[in-house]
């Protein structure tokens, strides 16, 4: 069972240079599941808004089915570490609690977003960080020979979910090969919150789906093996 708890912890964090202690409640497993869940939501969001624009407008160069099947394995490899968070250890979601609240959301940002396109690519040996403990090992390792800046007011878990874009959460757009960051803002002004709010809602519900079936899958493996 994942660990929960809402117990106020003394975090010694670096602020602007500084070591200070910082009291705050810990990042919980259920806090990392919604993360994750948050970050797939994003992208599958993401797919759905790139799904509207006009090729034409777009770079010569890009490849619509190539970056289709890039922010499906993306969200395929959020799905396999959402399946290990209730592994990771309290040591390891207090090293977390600290990362969020220590750093600036943008000094995470390219790391997080290098080791999740390493693992969802295969760029990198996938036993390296396939599960959420060597996934988060791996990302405060990164993070923490970066300057931490000052980080903002907020939560753990409202830290981390500034740790990505909402809106281009892989930053396809922004790639050489596809060039529509003002194409894709422009079809989001225009989006009304009635509109974003379902797009959200059918994108958190295709992401569970995923997970369900994954879990199904994980399951009549198990059961296979034991027979």
């Amino acid at each position: 069972m994942g660990n929960n708890s809402t117990k106020v912890n003394s975090l010694k964090v670096i602020q602007g240079g500084k070591a200070e202690v910082v009291k705050t409640k810990a990042l919980t497993h259920k806090d990392i599941k919604a993360f994750l869940a948050k970050f797939a939501e994003a992208i599958l969001v993401d797919q759905k808004r790139v799904n509207k624009l006009p090729r034409t407008q777009f770079h010569p160069d890009y490849d619509n089915c190539m970056w289709k099947r890039n922010r499906e394995d993306h969200v395929s490899a959020i799905v396999d570490l959402s399946m290990t968070v209730d592994e990771m250890p309290k040591r390891l979601l207090k090293k977390l609690t600290e990362l969020a609240i220590g750093y600036k959301p943008e000094v995470v940002k390219q790391p997080l977003l290098g080791i999740i396109s390493d693992l969802a690519t295969g760029a990198a040996s996938p036993w390296l960080y396939e599960t959420a403990p060597l996934f988060f090992n791996e990302l405060i390792k990164d993070v923490s020979r970066q300057d931490p800046g000052i980080s903002s007011k907020g939560s753990p878990l409202e830290m981390m979910l500034r740790w990505f874009d909402y809106d281009d959460p892989i930053q396809i757009a922004k790639d050489p090969e596809c060039e529509y960051v003002g194409l894709l803002a422009s079809h989001i002004e225009r989006e009304s919150e009635k509109t974003r709010r379902a797009l959200a809602a059918r994108s958190r519900s295709a992401f569970i789906e995923m997970r369900v079936a994954r879990e199904l899958c994980d399951d009549l493996l198990s059961r296979s093996d034991d027979s």
